[in-house]
This record gives C-alpha cells, structure tokens and sequence, in this order.
C-alpha cells in the first residue's frame, strides 16, 4: 500500500520545521555581546601602511619579542639588542569597550628589557596585545591574541 503525500501537507510540515529552527536559532544560541574596536576606523585604516612598515621592521629582527604569562601577570620580553625602548601597549578586550587598557613605556638602561602588566588590571577573558614601539629610531609594532585566565 501506497501512502500519496498532499503538497499541503509537505510544505506545512517544512515551513512548522523552519520556524522552529529559527526560534531554536534565537533563543538557544549562546548570544555574545560585541562592540566595534574603534570609532576612528577609517583614520585608522589610512595609516594601515604604517602598521605594515612597523611589522617589516619586527620580522627583521633577529630575535622575537616573547610574551610569558604567569599568576603575577603578563611579562613582555623585548629582543636584547634593542635600546632604548619607548612606545605603548594597548590591552583590547572586544567584548567590551570600558576594559580596554593604554598604558605608554620607557625601557632605558634596562639589561632584562622586559615590561610587566600587573595582573590587577586584567579580568579573565579574550584581550588583544598590541604593542607599538620605537627604538633607534626604527618603528616596530607586534600584535598577539591572549587569553588571561586570572
């Protein structure tokens, strides 16, 4: 025995299917709060060729900056034949604005060359390192996705 499907049928079912995706979509997706990294995008896209410029610079050097996390915070440390640092790090947290972090540095005389970020300005959470710099009259600039788990 054949059962005949109605087409009434087959797009009632299909359609209830769909709605109950998109209320399935709308209600049970984890939902995550975004906001836009900046409001100066497009002054910031026009210097865009800078930023490559300093990145060139950063992978001609010899040695790697490296970044070491630990309970007491997050330790920057710079390629040792680099003086005289002077430049800002920026801690951007992109799912909110108000935990952003600008802080400017001076790296003089300094054998270790090593910069720390005490761990009370963190909250747990995603955080884009970017750190700008100048040193010998040169223009480096590294960038780094982290994770501080407090």
């Amino acid at each position: 025995m054949k059962t005949k499907l109605n087409v009434e049928i087959v797009i009632i079912s299909s359609l209830s299917v769909f709605i109950c995706f998109i209320i399935y979509i709308t209600f049970f997706f984890p939902h995550k709060e975004s906001q836009l990294i900046s409001d100066k995008y497009y002054e910031e896209e026009m210097r865009y060729q800078d930023i490559i410029n300093e990145k060139q610079n950063l992978l001609s050097l010899s040695e790697n900056i490296k970044i070491l996390m630990c309970t007491s915070g997050i330790y920057i440390i710079f390629p040792k034949m680099i003086d005289n640092i002077f430049g800002t790090y920026t801690l951007l947290r992109y799912s909110s604005k108000n935990m952003d972090i600008k802080q400017h540095f001076a790296i003089i005389f300094n054998k270790k060359k090593q910069l720390f970020i005490p761990c009370n300005l963190l909250k747990t959470g995603t955080y884009k390192l970017m750190i700008r710099w100048q040193s010998n009259k040169k223009q480096f600039f590294f960038e780094k996705d982290i994770f501080w788990n407090g």
